[in-house]
């Protein structure tokens, strides 16, 4: 299967920068892959199920890349 093009990034993950989305392509990750990770950080028991079962390879990657975004938390 060949890879993800940029308008099924967008298609599956919203709109996200050039960079980002390079990124996401680059990772050669499939559509399925895509839909895993954000369906990975959706899901309300991320946190709960990050202790049972941790996500490995392209969808481990695809996490990271999608959660860049996110606000850091930092109880300094």
């Amino acid at each position: 299967m060949p890879g993800l093009t940029r308008d099924q990034v967008i298609e599956i993950c919203g709109r996200l920068d050039d960079m980002r989305i390079a990124a996401i392509i680059g990772t050669g990750a499939d559509t399925a892959e895509l839909m895993e990770a954000r369906t990975w950080l959706n899901s309300d028991d991320y946190l709960a199920t990050a202790l049972k079962r941790s996500v490995s390879g392209r969808v481990a990657r695809l996490v990271e890349l999608l959660r860049a975004d996110e606000t850091e938390w930092d109880d300094r």
